[in-house]
């Protein structure tokens, strides 16, 4: 009985987690790629394609504007094909529209 009654607890943690309006990791991954593929291709390079690897960091709802979240991630890439990977800390803010995540840049920094 206990056993099931720890599972139900569980389920319904992560159902809770899953409607709190904070973009998930994965959705995360998108939208900065997808930004950073645009940013380097502005500056000329074009070889950037994905992110190595993406850790969202957390997320807090931002004070100054209700709905949307800030949130920090790190993201590691190779600049170049063959050269030394360059892991970021990154912060952006997130808010979901009709037209899907939407990703504001707040700043990154190289570790």
């Amino acid at each position: 009985m206990a056993r099931g009654r720890r599972r139900l607890i569980l389920l319904s943690l992560l159902a809770l987690a899953g409607c709190s309006g904070e973009p998930a990791e994965g959705d995360m991954r998108t939208v900065v790629e997808a930004h950073t593929r645009r940013a380097l291709e502005r500056q000329g390079n074009a070889a950037f394609r994905s992110f190595d690897s993406f850790r969202k960091q957390g997320c807090v709802e931002a004070k100054t504007a209700p709905g949307k979240y800030d949130c920090y991630y790190a993201a590691t890439f190779a600049p170049q094909p063959g050269g030394k990977p360059l892991t970021v800390n990154g912060k952006g803010r997130f808010h979901q529209t009709d037209k899907g995540l939407q990703f504001e840049d707040l700043g990154a920094q190289p570790r």
